[in-house]
């Protein structure tokens, strides 16, 4: 994305899709250990018990479906925005908490934000 402001509206639900910001993988984490996590993450998940930098393996193949489905929007006519990545592997505190790094996400529903903009 350039230096400029973009400014990315949704109004409703019904409108055509005209321009959508899909995320990249790069820099994303498995999120620490903290007690609202322990209830999300499966018993068997190769998650459980790490935290940290995810794989190149992963954020790989993250990426590629990310690619897919932004080439996908492109296709049908829509703009698609692709933010810079951000590093996620930071502290992260406030006077009250503190958390040993970001997350790039906590639900599926928000690693891709799709919104429609008025024109």
């Amino acid at each position: 994305m350039s230096d400029s402001k973009t400014i990315v509206n949704s109004w409703n639900e019904w409108d055509p899709l005209k321009h959508v910001i899909v995320g990249r993988a790069d820099g994303t984490c498995i999120p620490a250990p903290e007690p609202a996590l322990d209830a999300k993450v499966p018993e068997d998940s190769d998650m459980r018990g790490q935290f940290g930098p995810r794989t190149k393996d992963t954020v790989d193949k993250a990426n590629q479906l990310l690619d897919d489905f932004s080439n996908m929007l492109i296709k049908r006519g829509i703009k698609v925005d692709r933010p810079t990545p951000i590093d996620f592997n930071q502290k992260t505190s406030t006077p009250d908490w503190k958390q040993k790094l970001c997350l790039a996400a906590c639900l599926q529903e928000m690693f891709c934000l799709l919104l429609v903009t008025k024109y």
